[in-house]
């Protein structure tokens, strides 16, 4: 039997009935996204799952690589992670014996990186690294062209929608609450043809994995999560209450949906309720992460900032800021860095330049130096570079 009709068997996919992720209802997609300006691109995936463009063929490999230092350190992190996506139908795990019945799978590395403050001795997020080898990786072999490029309003919507809500409701606490989305990409399934391009393995169990999902680690998954992503937004914001005729606001950037509401009967009641029918009707009421769903509070922390809408202030936590601190001097007294440091740097300054605006051309002017981001090579601190991080 060849990869993808086994693929299809696992998945209960049929003539009749191809879907491969059953959560998913054409009908419904239908009735309760009806002016969404993706909802052909939507039903494609529901239907069949993703199907990945290649600018070329992958060779066959010869070699496979071996996962990297952090998922060998942390395999009892590596082992839970795919045995719960084994579970949930988003991987197969095989006998390695099967590489030999399809040659034609592409192994890529997996990495274990943290999650959060969770312990990382019994916790972190799996990355596969489809970006290994440089030049000949998946990532290098997907059509770019072919992805839809993902668009998200910059955060300060959220804090001009408080602001908003403050004045038209001037004696009413105005709260703030935030959904996420369950595993995210994982609910987008890639079509059985496929599959053959997300391979991994756990060397030390003698098995391969093949991801039957979007994965962590693959340029496409944000692109085509955005499209399911951005159809529970639309539902949300579709919906009616009487405090808010038009519409009720909503936020998103990728997996987090950020509400806003003016504390008035059960005007929140509602809008909570809006968001997890929209994540139900689109992605199924599994898609609903209740652990992640916050209560409605005036103080709220979203996207990694301090929303304040009594003090009406957006800033950066203190543990952030030390922490801010800390990467910048050494970036400071370094002569290079390498690029896990570079992409620290970056990611804490862009929470800086989120909060004063007069850091963002230091920032843009940092940003330049993302060129260099090959694997192995080192960002030169340049005096420039210097003086813009003082």
């Amino acid at each position: 039997m060849i990869l993808p009709a086994f693929v299809e068997l696992v998945r209960g996919q049929t003539a009749d009935d191809y879907r491969p992720n059953k959560n998913l209802v054409p009908g419904v997609l239908n009735e309760v996204c009806k002016s969404y300006a993706h909802l052909e691109e939507l039903q494609r995936i529901v239907q069949g799952g993703v199907e990945v463009r290649l600018s070329k063929t992958p060779p066959r490999q010869v070699q496979r690589p071996p996962n990297h230092g952090s998922a060998r350190d942390r395999l009892n992190v590596l082992r839970k992670n795919i045995r719960k996506e084994q579970d949930a139908g988003r991987c197969l795990v095989l006998d390695r014996d099967r590489l030999k019945q399809w040659p034609e799978i592409i192994i890529s590395p997996f990495g274990v990186v943290n999650k959060g403050n969770e312990d990382a001795n019994v916790s972190g997020r799996t990355i596969h690294d489809l970006s290994y080898l440089e030049g000949t990786s998946i990532n290098d072999y997907t059509d770019q062209d072919s992805i839809t490029k993902p668009e998200y309003t910059h955060c300060d919507a959220v804090a001009a929608e408080i602001l908003r809500s403050k004045r038209a409701h001037p004696r009413v606490r105005v709260c703030v609450m935030a959904g996420d989305v369950a595993s995210a990409f994982r609910n987008i399934s890639i079509h059985s043809n496929s599959v053959y391009l997300f391979g991994g393995h756990i060397e030390e169990d003698d098995v391969i994995v093949i991801e039957l999902a979007a994965p962590f680690g693959w340029t496409g998954s944000p692109g085509f999560y955005e499209i399911a992503g951005g159809a529970v937004a639309y539902v949300h914001g579709s919906h009616t209450t009487g405090e808010y005729p038009g519409g009720v606001f909503n936020y998103h950037w990728v997996d987090d949906h950020i509400n806003v509401a003016a504390d008035i009967g059960t005007s929140c009641e509602d809008v909570d309720r809006s968001l997890r029918y929209a994540m139900a009707a689109v992605l199924g009421a599994d898609a609903i992460n209740t652990k992640k769903f916050t209560d409605w509070n005036t103080r709220q922390r979203v996207l990694g900032l301090m929303f304040d809408t009594v003090a009406e202030t957006v800033s950066i936590p203190t543990e952030k800021i030390i922490k801010a601190r800390s990467i910048v001097a050494a970036a400071y007294s370094a002569s290079s860095l390498s690029r896990q440091a570079y992409l620290s740097l970056m990611g804490s300054l862009r929470r800086v330049a989120t909060c004063i605006r007069a850091a963002r051309p230091f920032l843009q002017r940092l940003r330049r130096h993302e060129s260099y981001l090959q694997r192995f090579q080192r960002v030169p601190i340049t005096p420039d570079m210097q003086q813009d991080l003082i």
